[in-house]
């Protein structure tokens, strides 16, 4: 159980770490504030709030991702599966209300208050709670055994590993040989490791700290709290060398002509845009872009090689670019 005021939904946790110990990491204090969404007076509204504090978008626009990652390369989920840092669950509570084959997904999240206050309250609200299993637990050392596992699935999760290839490796240990992995997450294409450290190592305001509980008068780097900036081969080198047999990458993109305008600004040293709200943009090689994004724009392409056409709405706060990476075991 947690650290804050006893809390009913702890009894309906997996704890595979103790909280008391994880709240001494600069990264879970910092997610631990957390709103205690029982206290709400319905359910659509509870859940309302989780997403918008939780996931940053809309249901309906979740639901748009989880379908076009899930077909675009015939991601099959059945038996049991894991999601790695599953935050509030979300996407494990959709998944098996729409799969009737799933039997059992363990939502893996290291943020105690996250999953009891945010996790079980939307677990129990759909009813799922015979096969969505709320975990506090690292997923660099998942309680699973070996070869277990039918399927792993995360959604902007790996960008936050302290160690990719521990990470990775430790999905590749679970999986049943044959079996798949979903990434869902951000990725540069190409920038010097140079900017990337300079990135990570930005040092979070007094403002920012305290809003999070921590002493002020810390340093504290964006790294230190689970920003990490990887290159998409990255993410692919550490798949294949964790054993991973197929590996395999697409990118969704909103072609709207703002996705060109972000990739040239991308192209400035972050130097200039560090006081803007250019400055943590990804790298996207306007060249790689512009020919996929014209030929959706002009034509109405679905895809053009690795690109997939993913428009959103008008005053979406989703993304416009997402990577997608799926490997085999």
């Amino acid at each position: 159980m947690s650290d804050k005021a006893i809390n009913d939904n702890s009894n309906k946790v997996t704890y595979w770490l103790k909280p008391s110990d994880l709240l001494k990491s600069v990264y879970v204090h910092s997610r631990s504030y957390v709103s205690d969404f029982d206290k709400l007076v319905s359910d659509p509204i509870r859940e309302k709030q989780i997403y918008r504090e939780h996931i940053y978008m809309e249901k309906e626009e979740l639901l748009e991702i989880l379908e076009i990652s899930v077909s675009a390369n015939n991601f099959e989920m059945s038996g049991v599966g894991v999601e790695l840092g599953s935050g509030c669950s979300a996407i494990s509570v959709e998944l098996v209300k729409r799969n009737e084959n799933i039997r059992k997904i363990y939502a893996v999240e290291i943020v105690p208050e996250i999953v009891e206050y945010a996790a079980v309250p939307l677990i129990y609200m759909h009813k799922v709670e015979e096969k969505v299993v709320p975990v506090v637990g690292s997923f660099d050392d998942i309680k699973l055994s070996d070869n277990s596992v039918d399927f792993i699935i995360e959604f902007d999760s790996l960008h936050h590993s302290f160690d990719l290839n521990r990470t990775i490796r430790e999905s590749n240990r679970i999986l049943k040989p044959g079996s798949k992995l979903l990434a869902i997450d951000r990725a540069h294409w190409s920038t010097s490791k140079r900017r990337r450290n300079e990135l990570e190592n930005v040092k979070y305001s007094k403002e920012f700290l305290t809003a999070r509980g921590l002493d002020p008068n810390i340093a504290v780097t964006r790294a230190e709290n689970g920003e990490h900036e990887h290159l998409l081969d990255d993410y692919l080198s550490t798949f294949k060398n964790a054993g991973f047999t197929d590996v395999n990458w697409v990118f969704l993109v909103d072609p709207k002509l703002s996705i060109l305008k972000l990739s040239l600004i991308s192209a400035i040293p972050s130097l200039f845009r560090r006081n803007t709200k250019y400055h943590y943009i990804q790298t996207w090689p306007f060249r790689k872009l512009v020919l996929p994004v014209m030929l959706m724009r002009i034509f109405k392409l679905k895809k053009v090689g690795r690109f997939i056409n993913f428009p959103r709405n008008k005053n979406s706060n989703r993304f416009q670019a997402k990577t997608l990476i799926y490997a085999t075991k």
